[in-house]
């Protein structure tokens, strides 16, 4: 029962946190300068015809009754037609957010195994050349945006020494595998299409790993820092004492409480990559929601820009609830707190 009322109190905040969202967003949308109907039909079109559009959008009506209007049609799947792709933007997320959720996917299993492996081995090997070397990197890693990474990579790897793939998500001549996910890689390998698969793979290393950076780095001095301080704590000392070798008290005993405040942000850098992805995917032309975002906005186009901020931002909150059921299994206390309302 405790673990359930954690689960509705998580689902109940979310709730409250998405409905907020799509009236923030809606109302941004709208108050940004430009008329969309003149910018879906351009500057020769006639005013009368420019009047229907706005009239068929619901643009000539008050605001919140637009809303009450648009928010009736989500919750129906309805988002409207994109005036960028001329067609329904619920076909056009379908087609363009399963490649972005590969992406991320790929980056969060770098930058978790990566964030972790680094951080254990900086607390391990504390104060040597060791440390040295990865603290520097985590400190370039944060303050480099995941974009320069992006350019950098292609610069290196797609020119200077061509090795990997640099543009889209498979290489030309490349069958590609029924679509069943959308994701590459998960049909190439479901279809038995191994080469398809592998040549997705290789797409996805080099946007992959300049979206995992960042967090990467957050990640691996989060969790030096949080090891340093509990190799240090009385019950770590106290099983040195009775002899247990130093290996076993990291990995079993110093581990998993050490875990606890890298799991929170990682689940925030991993929500975070579909937001850092907007220019990732601009850099290597990925097909994906977010470059598709990226030219919506560009397009003043309001309802695919509505759709793809509100699917971002269900996809944040989804992230963070399954984060804290994580962390609340790592450490029982904060969902006995959470029971008792504290």
């Amino acid at each position: 029962m405790k673990l359930l009322f954690f689960i509705l109190r998580r689902l109940a905040l979310s709730l409250v946190v998405i409905v907020g969202l799509s009236i923030l967003i809606f109302v941004i949308a709208r108050i940004v300068p430009g008329d969309p109907a003149r910018m879906a039909l351009g500057a020769n079109a006639p005013q009368e015809v420019v009047d229907r559009l706005r009239v068929r959008m619901n643009l000539d009506k008050p605001i919140y009754t637009q809303y009450v209007l648009w928010l009736g049609g989500v919750l129906q799947g309805d988002f409207g037609d994109s005036l960028y792709t001329k067609r329904p933007v619920v076909e056009d997320i379908a087609e363009f957010l399963p490649a972005t959720v590969e992406l991320v996917i790929f980056a969060g299993i770098i930058m978790a195994a990566g964030g972790i492996l680094l951080g254990t081995l900086s607390a391990k090997y504390n104060n040597t050349w060791v440390d040295t070397i990865i603290r520097l990197f985590s400190y370039i890693g944060v303050v480099t945006p995941a974009f320069v990474f992006a350019i950098l990579f292609m610069l290196l790897f797609g020119y200077l020494w061509p090795i990997l793939p640099i543009m889209g998500r498979l290489s030309t001549g490349v069958v590609e595998p029924v679509r069943m996910t959308g994701m590459v890689v998960v049909d190439g390998v479901l279809q038995g299409n191994f080469p398809a698969a592998f040549d997705g793979i290789k797409h996805m290393i080099l946007p992959a790993l300049a979206l995992a950076l960042g967090g990467l780095s957050q990640e691996a001095r989060i969790t030096r820092s949080s090891m340093v301080d509990n190799l240090n704590k009385d019950f770590v000392l106290a099983h040195h004492a009775y002899g247990i070798p130093s290996q076993r008290i990291l990995w079993r005993y110093v581990m998993k409480p050490s875990l606890i405040p890298t799991v929170s942000v990682l689940g925030l850098d991993f929500a975070v990559l579909f937001g850092n992805a907007f220019l990732v995917e601009m850099v290597f032309n990925w097909p994906g929601l977010s470059r598709y975002g990226i030219n919506v906005m560009l397009q003043k186009d309001l309802n695919a820009i509505s759709a793809v901020i509100l699917v971002l931002g269900l996809i944040f909150v989804l992230t963070n609830i399954v984060t804290d059921l994580i962390v609340s299994f790592l450490d029982p206390r904060i969902r006995l707190g959470a029971a008792k309302g504290e």
